[in-house]
């Protein structure tokens, strides 16, 4: 509807948004996946940002060269959320030119995959359930599960890819300083760094492990239990070396993995074991001893197609307990999300971040932890 009096003139309200994005100034501590998709929404925002990182972008909990992809999820509200995620993957293929996710498919399989395909038809995704023997299966094992949902739109995330998109994105207002402490004041925060301090009106906070001491220098806690996490990679044997699909499945005895296709010719295989086995106090040289152990053991006796020597190992800190979905706290300026499994909502985690720390606002959780 025209305004009179506005023509080839902005409306004041728009005028007035745009002089506060530009004017703006926010910190996101933490170059992880979620502080560089973040900082990169912010910055198509108009917004001033820095971006705090200790080490090196995506070191950490966003390291190694792959993740998964997949629609499929237990709860249909996290299905839908994903699919606007890969929406948002899909313009960071444009912006960077070349495929950030090879969509190879992903299976789930084992007792109650039948959940997971209610949650994909309750959101209107493309799904297929499939019986044991099925030549819709490619998976690194003739033991053919008993019960399986294919979903067509997974894959496997190129983390490199998706790394040197980010990063190019956000270069200029990386700056690699560990943040110390937050002050909250009257009119913003103080980030103090070894080497500087500045005040900004909003902080997001994507630290991962460091996330919970930084919240409560804030006033709020997000959850502060660590565990010890490890992901090992396998050589495919050569006459098994077709795409298979990404794999998340639950052994007759409860042995829960997921895998997938890390590299050409190479498997990674991520296993959830007893929680004591891999608590914090155990230590992280026990748990990677540990986890590798089970790990190696279930290739042996399952996965036909997998050399059971290992190549290679990523280890990462996680909050226990929380699984998928994506909650958010936030006290005054100062604004943290937190969860498990968030790369292959990315895009999605950083846009409703960069919005709320420009509008003041609460992000609605997405999705409920399992």
């Amino acid at each position: 509807m025209a305004i009179p009096g506005s023509a080839g003139k902005r409306p004041v309200a728009a005028q007035i948004i745009k002089r506060m994005m530009v004017d703006m100034r926010i910190a996101v501590v933490g170059a992880g996946v979620i502080g560089l998709a973040t900082t990169a929404a912010l910055l198509e925002r108009g917004a001033d940002v820095a971006c705090f990182e200790r080490l090196v972008p995506m070191g950490e909990r966003s390291a190694g060269e792959s993740r998964i992809f997949r629609l499929a999820h237990r709860d249909a509200e996290l299905v839908d959320l994903a699919a606007r995620a890969r929406h948002l993957f899909t313009g960071w293929e444009g912006q960077a030119n070349e495929e950030l996710i090879d969509q190879v498919g992903t299976v789930v399989s084992g007792e109650g995959a039948h959940l997971w395909s209610a949650a994909m038809s309750a959101a209107g995704a493309v799904h297929l359930d499939v019986g044991p023997g099925s030549e819709l299966l490619r998976l690194p094992t003739r033991q053919s599960p008993a019960e399986s949902v294919i979903d067509p739109e997974g894959g496997v995330i190129r983390v490199d890819r998706v790394r040197a998109f980010l990063v190019s994105c956000c270069k200029p207002v990386i700056r690699i300083e560990q943040v110390e402490a937050l002050d909250v004041t009257a009119d913003g925060v103080i980030v103090r760094t070894s080497s500087s301090q500045d005040r900004f009106d909003a902080v997001v906070l994507c630290a991962g492990a460091g996330t919970a001491a930084l919240a409560a220098q804030a006033g709020f806690h997000p959850p502060s239990a660590l565990a010890h996490h490890a992901r090992f990679t396998y050589r495919v044997r050569p006459q098994r070396q077709a795409r298979m699909q990404c794999w998340l499945t639950t052994s007759d005895d409860g042995f829960g993995t997921y895998q997938h296709a890390s590299a050409p010719g190479q498997w990674s295989v991520g296993a959830h074991l007893d929680p004591a086995e891999v608590a914090w106090e155990v230590g992280a040289e026990q748990a990677m001893r540990t986890s590798q152990e089970a790990t190696t053991a279930y290739v042996r006796s399952t996965l036909d197609a997998v050399a059971p020597e290992v190549i290679d190992r990523l280890y990462c800190t996680v909050n226990p307990g929380l699984g998928d979905g994506v909650q958010f706290l936030r006290n005054g300026p100062v604004l943290a999300a937190f969860g498990e499994n968030l790369f292959k909502l990315s895009p999605l985690i950083g846009l409703r971040l960069a919005e709320a720390a420009m509008d003041d606002s609460l992000p609605a959780p997405m999705g409920q932890p399992h």
